[in-house]
């Protein structure tokens, strides 16, 4: 993969970049795998369902809460990383109305905490929620600041934010079981983690871009709240997408039917972050080869990297599903998880036949076609909800595995025919 590196961007660089994030990849594997197995000790798979329905919901409103500001401040930044005076205004105006976004989203993801749990029937839920709600105005705030960090390219300093994130999360987990704190009241983890990482990344972004000189902020507050009026509906489905089964799961079968699939969607979202690392370095550079019309430039970069993602996501794919089984032996002591294997399997063949093109799932966005981009997110999200609604009666948590890896593939065709129609680029 470094060897599609664009001219502008040194070949070492790029594969000192990638070394870092997947570095950070191994730690937010081992953190999260770790949480998991923590919360399945020292509580039960209820809870643990408990955990991840809430999740899913906290992923859900941060979308609403940055707002699409991050996909806008990422692509402008990435065109103009070089001109550290133009980033001033650039970061500033986004920096104003994403406080007032992800303070507002906060309070409402409190109000409705009952609701959520009414529909998920799950009492303990709304306990969940209430509890995270701090964590979400941060959450918000940070997908800001990161993507700042990300158009900048700073890519080593984002790998250890992305890092970080999921070690404090386990800190904060270690120090609830150690204080004997209650299931439903565990997603106080992500207010914990998310205040901190905020604390972090201001000083971070304050030593690099004097954003409180922030010029005509204004301007660009109303660019990017445009950008994001259209591309925010993107960034709740695109997060929306992977929590969908589930969700789906929450609503047709119990909460310890959830917890045994949370192990399987666990361990391959774990699996797809290899593909969100590509992906992370790859927007920059979509952004600058998209707006100075290199199209044809940027379609052998994308020819050279998707075959070899192919390749090196079919043999890592499979020896993930081999290792599985002796994963779940060493990690859990209780056999219900053990049906978590047939899901895991699925997902991880649909993540395979898909993982050509995944790292460059956000190239309408860095086209400066944020409505597209969302309505290509609506129609993948759709396919998985009614997939899921249809399988998950009749197969149970298998159904809901088949529905999601179906949906990687349906993304696929969707955005080879839009990228052509759209940017002209073929892919």
């Amino acid at each position: 993969m470094p060897e599609t590196a664009p001219e502008e961007l040194p070949k070492n660089r790029f594969r000192v970049d990638l070394a870092w994030n997947y570095a950070s990849l191994i730690v937010l594997g081992i953190s999260g795998i770790t949480l998991n197995v923590v919360i399945g000790l020292y509580y039960d798979s209820a809870t643990l369902g408990v955990f991840n329905q809430v999740f899913a919901a906290y992923i859900f409103f941060s979308m609403l809460a940055s707002g699409g500001l991050n996909f806008s401040v990422l692509r402008v930044i990435a065109e103009h990383a070089d001109d550290r005076n133009h980033c001033v205004s650039v970061l500033c105006g986004a920096l104003v109305p994403a406080a007032i976004l992800s303070s507002a989203v906060a309070v409402l993801f409190w109000w409705s905490a009952d609701s959520i749990a009414a529909w998920l029937d799950s009492e303990a839920v709304a306990d969940g929620i209430r509890a995270a709600s701090v964590g979400l105005f941060f959450f918000a705030f940070n997908k800001v600041l990161l993507a700042a960090v990300n158009g900048l390219r700073r890519m080593r300093a984002f790998a250890v934010y992305q890092a970080l994130r999921y070690v404090l999360l386990l800190i904060g987990l270690l120090l609830a079981v150690g204080f004997d704190v209650p299931g439903p009241w565990l997603a106080a983890v992500f207010s914990f983690a998310e205040a901190i990482l905020f604390a972090v990344l201001a000083v971070e972004i304050s030593t690099q871009v004097a954003w409180w000189r922030g010029g005509d902020w204004r301007l660009w507050a109303r660019r990017h709240f445009s950008f994001g009026i259209k591309s925010v509906l993107s960034g709740i489905l695109l997060e929306l997408n992977s929590r969908v089964d589930i969700l789906m799961l929450g609503y047709f079968l119990d909460d310890s039917e959830v917890g045994i699939y949370s192990y399987a969607a666990l361990f391959a979202e774990g699996f797809f972050q290899l593909l969100v690392v590509l992906r992370n370095n790859y927007n920059p550079v979509l952004a600058r080869h998209l707006s100075s019309g290199r199209l044809r430039e940027l379609e052998l970069l994308i020819r050279h990297g998707r075959n070899r993602t192919w390749l090196a996501v079919a043999v890592a794919g499979i020896v993930a599903i081999l290792a599985y089984p002796l994963a779940l032996d060493i990690l859990t002591n209780k056999p219900a998880f053990q049906a978590s294997l047939y899901p895991f399997a699925i997902l991880i063949g649909g993540i395979i036949v898909a993982a050509g093109y995944l790292p460059f799932q956000n190239t309408l966005s860095m086209a400066n076609l944020p409505g597209w981009h969302s309505i290509f997110m609506l129609l993948v999200v759709a396919f998985n909800i009614i997939a899921n609604a249809i399988l998950i009666p009749d197969f149970g948590i298998r159904g809901a595995a088949g529905a999601t890896a179906c949906a990687f593939i349906v993304s696929v065709l969707l955005l080879r025919l839009m990228a052509r129609r759209l940017v002209g680029l073929r892919i």
